[in-house]
């Protein structure tokens, strides 16, 4: 048996991840799910790119999110959590983009899109559920992302699914082998900065890689696979600014290189990936200096991704009302129009002063709460709040941190773990963290516990 090379769209075929178009809209979390009691049916579950473990090969974690997907009538809708979810947050103002700047309901925006039977709310992209799942853009490791149970990603990954008789397996053990890797480098383009190589769907497509087709030998194939699956399930996929692979790795490498019609060894292949990764990372340092804005550009480019996928977890809580137990006693501020604002907050024992100024130095609130109070009132400024209620009540508003304290955390750890997956690389994380925030209308400040000092919000 000898194995030879094709297109992967010979063997696969390669989709874009879903594009919702509003994913404020599409995407929900389990807290929107209860709040409006939408029915199962209505929901599917997706991962994005910040849902995903890069550790690992095989993905085991359940999903966190879940698409809003109805193609039921209004008619059909009465009585039902999706009805209400569908009036209330289409009314929403939609994400606007920067070529138009155009203020718009999300309603109005999905509806401009096309929509069939008057249904805006019925999603423009297919929802497809694969077994194997490749970035759009790698930096240094290659490998993919394996579900045994076929899911669902968004659109910053690609799908490939195999073609007539080809098992799954098969296929992501040749894009889990090291040729893969080469045929990547050979074929993308480091051209999103930072050395980030960009592997958009019709240039995956027209990757070489192993022809599976050739695999008729049922022990062979049984090789392969339990090659893989011990790659899938012992090892951590392969960074290529480590080292080069050993072990399970290097196992299937070797495996597949002495059933191809070639010469090549496993050292050359690994001498070729490594020059090639290097040589590319060399450039991208190298241009760093001319094309810094450039990279600034890439930077928020990758944040808005971040945030993205960040902003469901956020907008699932209207901080503080949300996390005000009923018939709580309430004031309000209305701040609304008043651009920057200068806050200072001092601790007084159990007391705090606070005063707000906007930014002609008129005082807009000079006045002593307790400290419970005063930090709901600043961390709901920090979040980005100009028209708000709070508890006035030292009790009630030490109730609304603690719900705080519980529900903030997962919002910051979405944005970690989706900075720490983007391709900009880590010397770049902090400058992609501190572009989410502001993204996101957070306060740097935000991070802190319980702030105390002198700062200035931009509006």
């Amino acid at each position: 048996m000898k194995l030879g090379t094709c297109k992967l769209e010979e063997i696969a075929r390669v989709g874009l991840g879903f594009k919702s178009l509003q994913n404020q809209f599409f995407y929900v979390s389990k807290e929107t799910i209860r709040d409006f009691e939408i029915e199962k049916r209505y929901l599917k579950p997706i991962y994005q790119l910040a849902d995903l473990d890069s550790s690992k090969y095989r993905q085991t974690k359940k999903p966190v999110q879940w698409v809003f997907y109805c193609r039921d009538g209004e008619q059909d809708l009465r009585g039902t959590g999706a009805l209400r979810y569908i009036r209330t947050v289409g009314k929403r103002p939609a994400a606007e983009k920067k070529q138009t700047g155009k203020h718009q309901t999300i309603q109005d925006a999905l509806q401009a899109q096309g929509s069939a039977g008057g249904t805006w709310y019925m999603p423009k992209a297919q929802l497809h559920q694969m077994n194997i799942w490749l970035r759009k853009a790698f930096n240094s490791v290659y490998s993919p992302f394996i579900f045994d149970t076929a899911a669902a990603v968004d659109q910053r990954c690609n799908y490939v699914q195999p073609l007539d008789n080809i098992e799954w397996k098969a296929l992501a053990a040749v894009l889990t082998s090291s040729l893969f890797a080469l045929s990547a480098e050979s074929f993308g383009s480091a051209s999103m900065g930072a050395g980030v190589l960009e592997l958009p769907t019709t240039k995956i497509q027209d990757l070489r890689v192993v022809d599976v087709r050739d695999l008729k030998d049922k022990v062979a194939l049984a090789e392969l696979l339990s090659l893989a699956e011990d790659i899938w399930t012992n090892t951590t996929p392969f960074d290529w600014c480590d080292a080069k692979p050993i072990g399970q790795l290097r196992e299937i490498d070797q495996w597949l290189l002495s059933r191809m019609k070639t010469r090549v060894t496993v050292a050359r292949l690994y001498e070729d990936i490594a020059r090639t990764l290097n040589e590319r990372l060399v450039v991208a340092e190298e241009r760093h200096v001319q094309v810094k804005k450039g990279i600034q550009i890439d930077i928020r480019t990758v944040a808005r991704g971040v945030a993205d996928s960040a902003r469901p977890v956020l907008e699932s809580i209207r901080f503080p009302e949300s996390l005000i137990d009923p018939g709580t006693p309430t004031s309000s501020f209305d701040f609304t129009g008043s651009g920057r604002l200068e806050i200072e907050c001092h601790p007084m024992m159990g007391q705090s002063t606070l005063l707000i100024r906007d930014s002609h130095q008129s005082v807009l609130l000079e006045g002593e709460y307790p400290r419970s109070v005063a930090q709901v009132i600043v961390k709901a400024l920090l979040l980005g709040r100009r028209n708000f209620s709070f508890p006035i009540d030292e009790a009630s508003a030490e109730v609304t941190l603690n719900g705080f304290s519980r529900w903030f955390p997962k919002v910051l750890e979405k944005i970690q773990s989706g900075c720490e997956m983007s391709a900009v690389g880590s010397r770049f994380e902090e400058g992609v963290h501190n572009a989410v925030l502001e993204a996101l209308h957070l306060d740097p400040s935000i991070l802190v516990p319980e702030f105390y000092g002198h700062l200035q919000i931009q509006r």
